[in-house]
């Protein structure tokens, strides 16, 4: 501006550059600068005339490089130029003077009159220009190049001049400074009009301008500014509720703090008030302004999460806190069950605000009672839902994150859009950031992505347009950047950055990213470097997408520079595996798990994705076992095996690590390792077998000494640890306090603070060094006890948990440690719980609390739970002997005593569950042990220490002794009611009968009499809580009907019945021969008559005796049955037993006369399962089973409708002839009758499904082409046009549910608000097999949830496959109820049939589903192309079908030597990373294991490829078609000669210990708990002995066809050879077919082989080569059947 070149020539050369180059450098600033000078410094008259800077540029530059300059760098002068502004108030008077700037100064109106400050502006920085001069230049460049000035503030303009603005506050340069530039952006903000009003600059207004609305000097001016923009944004705004309800929660949050704080001074504070007001005035806008507002851009769940967070905020104060009944708790819950939802309100920034905005200064309830969160039901909160329900969530344990980084757009044809598109969601994210320098920095990045893609392909769709909102794209879309990305300073070559060397991880990551980045030459890839450089943590965040972005430009070359360079740096840090570089493999280990769920180009199968790169898999595996990533190890080794074609022998020492530590109990055992004593006392330990591992240790420390004189110390800690797992604390204790290991060590300081707290032993020191679990524990317990103050064993308690969860948040956590520390905090929640108490009643409420989360206990490992029993026993002894804590909590010594009691005999009941002998010994010992201390104090617990005493006993085999002392208890003068913990002589005296039974003391007449029918007695006296009632009638009918069933019983009956008739029958011999006899030979015939009638007198008393007997067993039997239904529901399966009996003996008075005493008060639900076999054995007829049956049947219609009235409706269709099934027609017909006449619900719904019904058969009846696959409704019957309507109309008028929706049985039999069918969708398909061409209708209820079903008409009766899946479901149940069982989820998955007539029914679509030969033919094709066809192995077996066995065999090995197995790929491709893969292919494994041990109980038969369903998203696989039961597939033409199907493709999919571990281990626990529950399996089946629907064999025309290629033999009814149905229950045959298929069941639960040798037996001979060669290998089992 001086003219003076030739300094600038010498400043230049001094700094190594041109003249040229400073000017293109300083190109902004010498133009903004110049002209605003040029304008405010008018050249003096009679001075010489200078060029202007303008020109001087030009003409030093050239015209070319100028004009480039000038369009490349208008923004950045026009931001510039405001950056000078030097500010004189809010420039009224100029926008007054101006007409062109009268819109201004409307806007300028507007601000000012919500709020302005006048705090004077600061002396400006220089250089600096008044607003005239500013305006004018800024006129004049605009004319000069020909920018319109009224269209000059578009959004990218706009955007770029106020995040100049924003970038030149310094809190160095004070608040008035900072008050200055707002005033600048406020005059931005008036000549940008509308510009402002929506898309990206309203939000970056607001976002930047929140923190100064609490800044005192600024307050106003801020406040006017934001308040405009909410004002006249509002209509954009309402299409973003995310980011408005994060703005005002940030915002809430500063008002309140600003509005609660003092100024710091005097001299502040006439500023500071009013900056005060304004912020008050402010939030009362604010909060009114919200609560109006309304979007159409959110769902009714999201509105109403809004309106909460809303209204919570609105009533926050500084502090947030979890307290209930505030509205900082309230906006917590609101918070969290948003970010449960899937499709929630708040984004990530959102909820970082909005958590950041709770956790501040965050305040922690002292007690559950006051804590939001305290409640045991639905508790989040880690410690309390572990001990509310011992539940480890799986995404507390998830070893990768993929879900949202592979949840991208993919509707692009480049492969690159997910890890370009993940990128490009990054950095928008950083554009709410807190951290100014990050969003400029953003948003510099994100315009040269924007342009750098728009300039790469114009013809390619632009990933920016995919994922970027469109207001984004059009704030930061330019033709030509104003301004460079800052450079990156020069890096390494990847294989230097990758070098992990000593580098910390995250300069070596974010070295390693860049240099990646700066090698891809791409728009998204290439441009994020300085952020990579700027920001912390971003580098390992996209660090997956930057390499998945290089191999996708690497194309199919395997053998590239950078593939190869990236391979061998990936190579080197798995093969090195050192501890220092745990972070940077498990880094590279994610990256390799995010690039196995990426398509490849032209890849066939996703076996391709496993070669991104170039890896050595058995290593990578090693490195995530390092890195404690023990799924991801086991995937990968798999894969390994699988790459290499080899069996895991060479990676068992591997293999045995990963099961030792995932979250597996069964894999462990799929190794088959060394025989030695080594891998027996590795196995004991695994299993934690208490008794053993001393044994085997003892025996090593003993030859230890002998050897050496001196203990092994593996050997030793070994033996601890025995110790505790048995519960022998006291000698674990001893044996390390008498010095021979002391506390050298971790594992013996985790063993001997275990036990000293265990034992209450408090006088050790513990420093804070010592960070395991148990000395965590020890110190918090210590302190109770040895502190008396309450607040220092509270902020002990505090550190405690801070220790706890330092230890679940410092590193990787596996599944098992994980587990272990959130028990820690379990435990210590418990405890402090227990001391929040601060009154007598508040004490019974935690007691309360703590008995309720016993059923989880019940189930749970022992290991999971001792501990916390043991703390409870700790705490409550604590306060026992403890007198400050009984002043706390403000109970005396005799109520302390009484917890204590209470806690040691809960321990006790909960160790006799898990048949833990030596914890209950030790709990009733220490139980006995205080009962003297407590009779001193007036407290009497004597019974349930005897009681519990007697209970230990018994499990250790002391019979006698055991009921001994309940005897001695029950003739106690004591009454045992009223003492302090009370003991029920109703109870006792069940108890004591049940036990005399077992050891066969006294005769059951006696015991029924003296002890069971006395405890019915004292139930009226007593009456007890309705579990004990119910127990005690339970145990009643259990003792009558054992008796009842009792060979010997029935033996004796039976012999006295034939002794009788053989008498009588030998008394009318000697009577017909003395008509004939005289003499001698009549009188010895007389004799003879006369002591044969004597003897047939004592046989008639006897007979009449054991029939009297039984008849007595039988009625008290069925009557203590129904009323242990009555009043409990703890054992609802006697209603199964109950029905056996009833039905069995339907026919005997007595029988129906202790029925008719309680039947009708049971809930009708407890029948509802049963309804099949009820409504069958209706007939039209009176007696006095039929007078009880037909009201029970009414009720369950009338209470239950939707699982009464189908299956009432279903009889009714019977079109059969003879005299019973009309008959029961006949009677079923009279109830639908009776329910149609009733105005009520159950009548309404009868009507409703009789006509839904009827429009069902007819669809299913209806004849349809099977070619058509998909054909609109309203075209789909033709012939009877009705139909149509019928389906898309009248029965989604009639508002019912779902034929196949699965409606849970109501106990308050309300089914008023279900989802009812809404609507079906428009067309229909018809399966593909089948000659009846069932219909296949998918409709929809109002809750929106999708239903598909099968509509079939046909030869199959389906009542077979539901009676199936009755029983099925039956035994699931059973399952669930055994401990092993249950933690493994053993189950078996069922579907909803539903039969509407006897060859007519609707069939519930399984979802997610697939036939197992949908996958695997096209699998094998694609994964094994080279190898045989299906159908060329189909025909070579069926080839040799006829032929001998030898050459059967030969045809099936060499049918197996070309067609591979792939089943082990479904689990790999079709479920994205290690959790998911691993979580379904357990699932599959345990699902196959139950399904088979079941299916070879009941000999379930006619499992092929099309009857074996997978579920792609859990793995569990589905059996249908069940018509085949009971070893009926033995009788088939071709046998079926395994036991379940194991085939190698079935094997395949449980990995690669194929069949041991985890598949036998489940087979051994399911046919274990069948065996345990073998009463009720056979009492399940013996109901369906009395159900004259069920046939027991297979029909003819079912037989024929199942092999004969075809699912559906189509078969003339006129054909008299061949009857369609075989008629069930028709007579003596049926009767022994029945017969015959239970006692085959009976046998296989039978204890003849042991579990493990039933199920090694069952293995060899389904996997056996020679029996899979013989079966049938058609067209109906084309995989199953061989090879696959």
């Amino acid at each position: 501006m001086q003219d003076l070149d030739d300094d600038v020539e010498v400043l230049a050369k001094m700094i190594g550059t041109t003249y040229e180059n400073l000017i293109s450098l300083a190109f902004h600033r010498i133009i903004a600068y110049g002209t605003a000078w040029a304008i405010q410094t008018p050249r003096q008259e009679g001075a010489p005339k200078l060029p202007s800077v303008d020109s001087r540029v030009r003409r030093r530059l050239g015209e070319a490089t100028y004009n480039g300059l000038y369009e490349q760098y208008f923004p950045l002068v026009v931001a510039t130029l405001f950056q000078t502004i030097e500010q004189d108030g809010t420039s009224d008077k100029l926008l007054s003077r101006d007409a062109s700037l009268a819109s201004a100064k409307v806007v300028m109106d507007d601000i000012v009159s919500i709020a302005v400050s006048d705090t004077p502006d600061p002396e400006p920085l220089k250089p600096s220009f008044k607003v005239k001069v500013v305006l004018n230049a800024l006129h004049h460049i605009c004319h000069r190049w020909g920018y319109d000035e009224t269209k000059l503030w578009s959004p990218p303009i706009f955007t770029f001049v106020a995040r100049k603005l924003f970038d030149t506050i310094d809190r160095g340069l004070g608040p008035l400074h900072t008050c200055a530039v707002i005033r600048k952006i406020r005059l931005l903000v008036c000549l940008a009009g509308k510009t402002v009003h929506e898309g990206y600059p309203l939000e970056m207004l607001i976002h930047g301008l929140k923190p100064f609305i609490v800044n005192t000097f600024c307050a106003q001016d801020t406040v006017g500014i934001v308040q405009y923009l909410f004002i006249n944004g509002k209509t954009y705004l309402q299409t973003n509720p995310t980011f408005v309800v994060s703005t005002f929660l940030s915002i809430m949050s500063s008002l309140r703090a600003f509005i609660a704080t003092t100024p710091d001074s005097q001299v502040e504070s006439s500023q500071f008030r009013s900056s005060q007001s304004t912020a008050q005035s402010f939030h009362s806008w604010l909060c009114d302004y919200l609560s109006d507002y309304h979007s159409t851009a959110m769902n009714n769940a999201n509105a109403e999460t809004f309106k909460a967070l809303v209204d919570c905020a609105i009533g926050f104060k500084s502090n947030g806190n979890a307290f209930k009944g505030t509205k900082e708790g309230e906006l917590l819950q609101v918070l969290l069950m948003d970010e449960s939802n899937e499709n929630g309100l708040l984004d990530d920034v959102s909820k970082h605000v909005a958590f950041s905005l709770i956790s501040s200064n965050f305040t922690r309830p002292e007690s559950y009672r006051e804590d939001m969160l305290g409640a045991d039901r639905d508790s989040i909160t880690l410690g309390r839902a572990y001990a509310a329900s011992g539940t480890i969530y799986s995404e507390w344990t998830q070893e990768a994150e993929l879900a949202k980084e592979t949840d991208l757009p993919n509707n692009s044809n480049t492969l690159a859009i997910i890890p370009k598109a993940a990128i490009l969601k990054h950095l928008t994210g950083f554009l709410f950031s807190g951290d100014r320098r990050k969003v400029g920095l953003a948003e510099i990045t994100l315009i040269d992505i924007f342009h750098q893609e728009k300039n790469a392909d114009k013809d390619r769709t632009l990933i920016s347009d995919l994922v970027v909102s469109m207001h984004l794209l059009k704030a930061l879309g330019w033709d030509t950047p104003p301004q460079n990305p800052p450079p990156v300073p020069n890096v390494l070559k990847i294989s230097e950055a990758g070098k992990v060397g000593n580098s910390q991880v995250q300069d070596w990551i974010r070295n390693f990213a860049i240099a990646i980045s700066l090698n891809t030459a791409d728009a998204v890839g290439n441009r994020v470097a300085p952020l990579l450089q700027s920001v912390d943590g971003l580098a390992e965040k996209l660090f997956p997408y930057l390499v998945h972005i290089m191999l996708i430009l690497e194309g199919d070359d395997d053998n590239s520079e950078l593939r190869q360079s990236l391979s061998a740096v990936f190579r080197k840090c798995f093969r090195d595996r050192r501890t220092f570089s745990v972070p940077h493999m498990a880094i590279l280990i994610k990256t390799i798990l995010y690039l196995r769920t990426q398509a490849r180009e032209g890849e066939k199968t996703k076996l391709a994705r496993d070669d991104w790169l170039d890896l050595d898999y058995q290593d990578l595996a090693k490195a995530a076992c390092i890195c404690r990533m023990y799924k991801t190890a086991l995937m990968l080794v798999e894969i390994h095996c699988s790459r290499k074609k080899t069996d895991f022998n060479e990676c068992a020492e591997l293999l045995l690590e990963i099961y030792t530590n995932i979250d597996d109990p069964d894999s462990f055992y799929g190794l088959s390792r060394g025989a030695s004593l080594g891998t027996v006392i590795s196995k004991l330990e695994y299993e934690q077998d208490g008794w053993k591992c001393l044994s085997f240790r003892g025996a090593q420390m003993e030859s230890s000494l002998r050897l050496r004189s001196e203990f092994n110390n593996i050997a030793s800690i070994g033996a601890i640890n025995a110790l505790n797992i048995l519960g022998l604390n006291g000698l674990s204790h001893s044996f390390l306090q008498g010095g021979i290991l002391g506390f050298g060590d971790e594992g013996t300081s985790e063993n001997g603070y275990e036990s000293a707290w265990k034992l209450e032993q408090w006088n050790l020191p513990c420093p804070v060094a010592y960070n395991g679990r148990a000395p965590i524990v020890y110190r918090a317990l210590q302190s109770i006890n040895n502190t008396v103050s309450t607040q220092n064993f509270q902020a002990q308690l505090d550190t405690s948990f801070l220790d706890v969860m330092k230890q679940i948040t410092s590193g990787k956590q596996t599944s098992r440690s994980l587990r272990a520390n959130i028990r820690t905090l379990a435990m210590l929640t418990e405890v402090e719980e227990v001391l929040s108490s601060e009154n007598s009643v508040q004490l019974q409420e935690v007691w309360g609390r703590l008995e309720r989360r016993i059923p989880w206990m019940k189930i749970a490992n022992f290991s999971e739970v001792e501990e916390i029993l043991s703390i409870r026993q700790v705490t409550f002894s604590s306060i026992a002997k403890r007198q400050h804590l009984q002043d706390k909590i403000q109970i005396d010594l005799r109520a302390a005593r009484m917890y204590q009691a209470k806690a040691l005999s809960s321990v006790c009941e909960l160790a006799r569950i898990h048949k833990v002998h030596q914890h209950a010994l030790s709990a009733c010992t220490h139980l006995s042990d205080i009962v003297a201390p407590c009779q001193e104090i007036g407290l009497d617990i004597s019974a349930v220490a005897a009681l519990q005493t007697a209970n230990v006993l018994w499990d250790q085999g002391e019979i006698l002794t055991s009921i001994r002392v309940l005897q001695e208890l029950d003739n106690a003068k004591s009454d045992m009611i009223t003492q302090d913990i009370s003991i029920g002589r109703t109870e006792l005296l069940a108890t004591l009968g049940c036990w005399i039974s077992e050891a066969r003391l006294e005769k059951p007449e006696l015991i029924m009499a003296q002890y069971l029918e006395r405890s019915i007695r004292e139930l009226t006296k007593e009456r007890p809580k309705c579990e004990v009632a119910g127990r005690v009638f339970h145990e009643f009918a259990v003792f009558c009907d054992r008796q009842l069933s009792n060979q010997n019983n029935i033996e004796d009956y039976e012999r006295a019945s034939k002794l009788r008739e053989n008498k009588h029958a030998e008394i009318l011999e000697a009577e017909r021969q003395m008509k004939s006899a005289s003499g001698s030979k009549l009188e010895q015939l007389k004799s003879f008559r006369g002591k044969a009638k004597q003897l047939l007198n004592l046989d008639e008393l006897e007979y009449i005796r054991l029939r009297e007997n039984r008849e007595a067993f039988l009625e008290k039997s069925i009557g203590n049955y129904l009323r242990c239904l009555e009043v409990c529901d703890d054992y609802d399966q006697d209603a199964i037993r109950f029905c056996s009996l009833w039905l069995q003996y339907s026919t005997n008075e007595k029988a129906n006369r202790a029925a008719s005493l309680t039947l009708n008060k049971v809930p009708s639900r407890k029948f509802v399962s049963l309804m099949n076999q009820l409504s069958s054995r209706m007939l039209d007829q009176k007696d006095d089973f039929q007078e009880l049956l037909l009201p029970l049947i009414l009720r369950i219609c009338r209470d239950h409708p939707y699982h009464g009235i189908y299956q009432i409706l279903s009889v009714t269709k019977s079109k059969s002839k003879d005299h019973l099934s009309h008959s029961r027609a006949t009677m079923a017909s009279t109830v639908a009758m009776t329910l149609k006449k009733e105005n009520k619900f159950a009548g309404q719904t009868m009507n409703k499904i009789y006509a839904a019904i009827s429009t069902y058969i007819k669809v299913a009846a209806y004849k349809m082409d099977k070619k058509s696959s998909k054909i609109p409704i309203r075209k789909a019957f033709p012939e009877e046009p009705t139909l149509a309507s019928k389906i898309e109309r009248e029965i989604p008028s009639l508002k019912l549910p779902p034929p196949t929706m699965n409606i849970e049985i109501r106990a308050d039999c309300d089914y008023t608000n279900l989802p009812y069918l809404q609507k079906f969708n428009p067309e229909l398909s018809v399966a593909s097999s089948g000659v009846s061409a069932p219909k296949i209708l998918t409709c929809h209820d109002s809750s929106g949830q999708s239903y598909k079903m099968l509509v079939k008409g046909g030869n199959d009766d389906l009542r077979q496959d539901a009676i199936m899946e009755q029983v099925f479901e039956q035994v699931s149940h059973l399952l669930q109820r055994n401990r092993q069982a249950r933690q493994r989820n053993l189950g078996i998955r069922t579907y909803k049939v539903l039969p509407l007539s006897v060859q007519t029914g609707i069939i519930e679509f399984v979802p997610n589903t697939i036939p197992l030969h949908e996958y695997l033919i096209p699998a094998h094709q694609a994964y094994h192309p080279k190898e045989w066809t299906a159908s060329k192995c189909r025909s070579t077996i069926t080839s040799v079908q006829e032929q001998s066995r030898e050459m059967r065999v030969e045809a099936f090995l060499k049918v197996m030597r070309n067609y591979s197995p792939v089943m082990r790929y479904f689990f790999m491709h079709q479920f994205d990373g290690p959790d998911e893969w691993f979580r379904s292919r357990l699932a599959y494994t345990r699902s196959t294991a139950a399904i088979s041990i079941l299916g070879y109980v009941l000999g379930l038969g006619d499992r092929h490829g099309h009857n074996i369903l997978l579920d792609e998203k859990s793995g569990e696989v589905v059996h249908i078609d069940l018509g085949v039961a009971f070893e009926q597939g033995r009788v088939l033409p071709i046998p079926e000669v395994v036991p379940f199907r194991l085939t190698r493709d079935i094997v395949d999919g449980m990995g690669v210990t194929g069949t041991e571990g985890v598949f036998r281990r489940c087979c051994e626990f399911t046919l274990s708990v069948l065996r345990i529950e073998k009463d009720n399996i056979t009492t399940i089946l013996d109901v369906l002995r009395y159900d004259p629907l069920y046939s027991w064999t297979i029909s003819p025309i079912k037989m024929q066809r199942m092999q004969q290629g075809n699912f559906e033999l189509e078969v003339k009814k006129e054909d008299p050879d061949i009857d369609l149905f075989a008629k069930p229950n028709a007579g003596n045959k049926q009767e022994a077919e029945a017969e015959r298929a239970l006692e085959i069941v009976n046998k296989k639960l039978s204890q003849a082989l042991s579990v493990s040798a039933t199920v090694n037996e069952l293995i060899q001979q389904a996997s056996d080569v020679k029996n899979l060669a013989v079966l049938f290998g058609g067209i109906v089992s084309p995989l199953l059947s061989w090879a696959s």
